[in-house]
């Protein structure tokens, strides 16, 4: 996948999994338009390449995942332009959480407001023990808002009140205590720890994760017998894969199974 003169991200396929750096190391990788729009590109293209079947997301800023949406990109905005930046800003998210192939966020330093709503849009949110996460929003006088909103799926009521009113940074540890984030590990094992699990969501049948990450969409954003009554129906589609068959029988005859996407 070539980068095709992007600004703000940067792109590598390696083997099945393919690579977006967030790249305004500047500016802590705050994000402005040009960042959600490339970003929505990048997953449109991998959406499209069969070969791709995992992302992984991270950071070209060694103190920052992203700090957060660029203030010199909203500061002069009127009422209607920061509506629409919100608009762009859920369409970004959006796509990060319906792309149908499971996406992981590498967070090493600070994962705050945008930043950070940002990666709990993401399937897996893996950290460094030096992370930290916070929508320090609010002490500029601007509420929490977008994907902000799964918090509460994330860390509880609780725990969304105590970040969006408070302000206050959460440490890697506390992150992990409360259900942030999936796993913490060392600076120095960042890296093993987030190809190890790529490659085990590679070796996945691509048919069923993408599967499985529309019923958790719908599991979110539906009520209860309807993420049921679409659960079930998903499934029955699922069954008429070759993905569905190669798994059942490589089970009965005690090998490892070879998923094709198909």
């Amino acid at each position: 996948m070539s980068d095709r003169g992007r600004k703000t991200i940067r792109c590598v396929r390696k083997g099945p999994a393919l690579r977006v750096t967030l790249n305004r190391p500047g500016v802590l990788n705050a994000i402005d338009g040009t960042m959600l729009v490339e970003l929505r590109g990048a997953l449109c293209d991998a959406a499209s390449d069969r070969a791709i079947r995992v992302i992984r997301i991270d950071s070209a800023c060694e103190k920052a995942f992203s700090a957060g949406i660029d203030v010199a990109y909203v500061k002069d905005m009127h009422g209607i332009e920061a509506r629409e930046v919100g608009r762009e800003l859920h369409r970004t998210f959006l796509a990060l959480r319906t792309t149908g192939k499971p996406i992981v966020c590498v967070i090493d330093g600070l994962c705050l407001g945008a930043g950070l709503e940002l990666a709990v849009s993401c399937d897996f949110m893996i950290a460094s023990d030096r992370a930290r996460f916070g929508l320090p929003n609010i002490h500029r006088g601007i509420p929490a808002i977008v994907e902000a909103a799964i918090l509460p799926l994330c860390i509880g009521i609780q725990g969304a009140r105590e970040m969006a009113y408070l302000g206050e940074y959460w440490d890697a540890a506390k992150a992990e205590r409360r259900g942030l984030v999936q796993q913490v590990v060392p600076a120095e094992g960042l890296e093993a720890a987030v190809s190890a699990l790529c490659a085990k969501l590679a070796g996945k049948s691509p048919t069923a994760l993408g599967t499985q990450k529309e019923i958790i969409h719908k599991w979110m954003t539906t009520d209860l017998e309807s993420a049921i009554d679409f659960s079930i129906n998903t499934v029955m589609l699922n069954f008429m894969t070759r993905d569905q068959k190669e798994g059942m029988a490589a089970f009965l005859e005690k090998r490892r199974a070879e998923f094709t996407g198909k």
